[in-house]
């Protein structure tokens, strides 16, 4: 339907202003102005109250112009957006950026209208919407800047590797203020808002190919095509090796409220994001501060060779915290090596710490920290450094301190190098000084820690190869049968299959199941029971009853045929006492296990998405603690025994202090088949099988619970 992309945004040749006119207040005029700044393309006004705004002439409508517009920055109120968008459509404008407020991010009846009267028109035309309730495109490179805030007020950065991709509109604004006051580069940017049409998605698919952009940061709250988002960050990363970060707001029940007043959107599940982005290959940030400073060591920085962290400082205390923060996330703080060791002690007459933490103590010297610097980079000793240098102390002369620092820097771009600098007057001029020659100061150890963990983790990122996985084979006639269960449970107005129904569902997708039958009366109890064997388990099989327990309908550890039919005699008895209009389908009986640890393996179809599987610590340690891991479905053996990996049950799976451990690709293989269950039948919402006991002759379903989409809705689609 659409023949141009993003594009259209970041590289117009020409651009129409609706709306501009004289007053200084005019958001329109800020917008013209900006645009002729650097713009080197063909810009026109459309206002029909004026000849001209500030020398440019104005048009009375789109239709007047006479050559072609790219892009038209629609600068007016809501109510009259549409009727220009059906001026722009047919001018036969590609794009149009929409400004204001007013539409489904107020959460009203009539803006809910109004955006949906804007997205049928845009569909007529073909044409690419920004916004609205945005602040749309910056691109350092050809002058493109279509935000409405002026220049005086919001400082822009020069060009330099980093793009930002965000959803907030006021976000955006102040980390561009904020990069331009600290000399951090940024050459392109977008803000899509409620985006109707132009999204995170089509951002991607644009800066992936820009070959000026180095490092991508986004910030999102909601995700509208999260599998196509997913697929954009794995091209982005994987192909074009460039790191993704991505903050996420809408994390907690209040956030996510306040996504839907501010951006329309619906924030799904954090903890479903976190993953997902995870395994796209994305770096996911905690905070803004993180985002902030990670824009400052990307946009000065190149990523280190490897995970080891040489502490410099003239701080024991800051070293030690230092060390602690370096740590936590996964770098290394490692001894020098003996040839260094050795170089060293030379340097040095007096007595400090050469370990890493390399305390020089507060008498220390500005060629003694770069002494150390160089023959730690020297001997390889070092991938990256962090250095405190404390300008308090009499014997850290000031240009002495710059100079040293610098003198690393500039024998060693490759190494990344932070530096803390802490305290008022010396701190604060030796950051300024170092911050104007591109090398990230941080004011606290814990801060410069977390910055060159995040390099490290875009190093990994950009390194990591694009996994390929075996997916089970799962036939025609089993996707065919699990469909025609499926089907006479909805016509049957049940979005619960029945336990037999959930148990013929995982035997059909290769997935094994503990021995289990159906009976209707005592006849059928006993050739079930003999079918099973013993010990068993008798359920009551109802769609009406959702807890058993509760109507006693559960009989545990039957060792007989006789104790199978009084079993079948109670639960009936039960039943008809404690549920008396309940439709009884009749009792499963299904062999008890006993053996082997309890996981649960399931999955849901998420929201922004799709089918998400899941894996973790099973039975009562299901509600006791949170230990699951989850993937995007379909998932392969490898990505399930990945999934496994990452869970506190992995390490008796293996084998515990003498325990016998469990099957491990049979439980791959459980994991992948449920993913394929979910992949495969959409109308499938939830999965939830808890137990499966993994033993070492193989995985065992023991339980199984299938809930399917609402059943207006899954027959309206069939």
């Amino acid at each position: 339907m659409y023949t141009v992309g993003a594009e259209v945004f970041f590289e117009p040749k020409s651009i129409a202003v609706v709306g501009a006119s004289p007053r200084a207040d005019n958001m329109g005029r800020v917008i013209l102005n900006n645009l002729r700044h650097k713009f080197g393309g063909r810009l026109f006004v459309v206002n029909p109250k004026y000849d001209n705004v500030d020398g440019v002439k104005s048009y009375r409508s789109l239709s007047d112009i006479e050559e072609d517009v790219d892009v038209a920055v629609i600068a007016v109120n809501a109510m009259a957006t549409p009727s220009v968008l059906d001026d722009a459509g047919r001018k036969g404008v590609k794009g149009v950026i929409i400004f204001s407020g007013g539409f489904a991010e107020t959460g009203t009846e009539e803006g809910i209208k109004l955006q949906e009267e804007v997205v049928s028109v845009a569909k007529k035309y073909s044409i690419r919407v920004l916004g609205p309730n945005c602040i749309g495109v910056y691109n350092a490179s050809n002058g493109v800047d279509t935000f409405f805030l002026p220049l005086e007020r919001m400082r822009r950065p020069k060009p330099g590797p980093i793009a930002i991709v965000s959803q907030s509109g006021a976000l955006l604004a102040t980390l561009m203020d904020w990069a331009a006051a600290n000399n951090i580069g940024i050459s392109k940017a977008i803000n899509f808002g409620n985006k109707v049409d132009i999204d995170e998605v089509d951002s991607l698919n644009y800066l992936v190919k820009s070959p000026d952009i180095k490092v991508i940061l986004m910030y999102l709250e909601g995700v509208s095509r999260g599998r196509e988002l997913v697929s954009a960050i794995r091209d982005v990363t994987y192909k074009a090796r460039k790191p993704v970060l991505i903050l996420k707001g809408g994390r907690t029940s209040e956030g996510s409220r306040a996504t839907m007043s501010h951006t329309a959107s619906i924030a799904g599940s954090y903890a479903t994001f976190y993953e997902v982005m995870r395994e796209a290959n994305a770096i996911v940030l905690e905070d803004l501060q993180d985002m902030f400073d990670a824009a400052k060591v990307l946009s000065t920085s190149g990523v280190p060779k490897g995970p080891r962290v040489a502490i410099i400082t003239n701080s024991g205390g800051h070293g030690v915290i230092a060390a602690d923060n370096i740590a936590s996330r996964g770098l290394l703080v490692p001894p020098p090596s003996q040839a260094t060791l050795g170089a060293l002690k030379g340097l040095f007459p007096y007595r400090v710490s050469l370990k890493n933490p390399f305390d020089l103590t507060g008498d220390s010297r500005p060629e003694q920290i770069e002494a150390v610097a160089e023959t730690l980079i020297n001997n390889g000793d070092a991938d990256a450094i962090l250095l405190v240098a404390l300008v308090q102390p009499p014997t850290m002369d000031f240009d002495k301190t710059l100079n040293s620092i610098l003198n690393i820097r500039r024998r060693h771009p490759d190494v990344p190098m932070v530096v803390v600098t802490i305290g008022a007057e010396y701190g604060e001029r030796l950051a300024r000084a170092l911050e104007d020659v591109g090398v990230p100061t941080f004011e606290f150890p814990d801060r410069a820690a977390r910055a060159l963990s995040t390099l490290w983790r875009c190093a990994r990122c950009i390194g990591a190869e694009e996994p390929v996985d075996i997916i089970p084979h799962v036939s025609e006639g089993a996707k065919d049968a699990v469909e025609g269960i499926i089907r006479r449970a909805l016509e049957e107005r049940r979005v619960k299959l029945l336990e037999d129904e959930a148990l013929d569902v995982l035997r059909a997708y290769g997935i094994p199941v503990a021995e289990y039958c159906k009976a209707s009366d005592e006849v059928e109890v006993r050739e079930c029971a003999a079918r099973v064997g013993f010990p068993l388990a008798m359920k009551v099989v109802s769609p009406d009853i959702i807890h058993k327990s509760d109507v006693n309908g559960v009989v545990l550890n039957i060792k007989s045929d006789q104790e199978a039919v009084d079993a079948y005699r109670t639960i009936m008895d039960n039943v008809r006492r404690l549920a008396p209009g309940a439709r009884v389908k009749g009792v499963l009986l299904q062999k008890m296990v006993t053996e082997g640890f309890e996981v649960i393996v399931g999955g849901i179809h998420d929201p922004q998405f799709g089918p998400i599987v899941t894996f973790g610590s099973g039975g009562l340690l299901v509600e006791l603690i949170s230990d699951i891991s989850m993937r995007l479905a379909p998932v392969g053996l490898k990505g399930a025994a990945s999934m496994m990996s990452e869970t506190k049950a992995f390490r008796l799976l293996k084998g515990y202090r003498g325990l016998q451990g469990a099957n491990i690709d049979s439980l791959a293989e459980v994991i992948s088949r449920v993913s394929l269950l979910l992949y495969n039948h959409l109308s499938i919402k939830e999965v939830d099988i808890n137990p499966v006991f993994a033993r070492r002759e193989q995985a065992t379903a023991a339980d199984a619970r299938i809930v399917l989409g609402e059943v207006e809705e899954q027959l309206g689609e069939r």
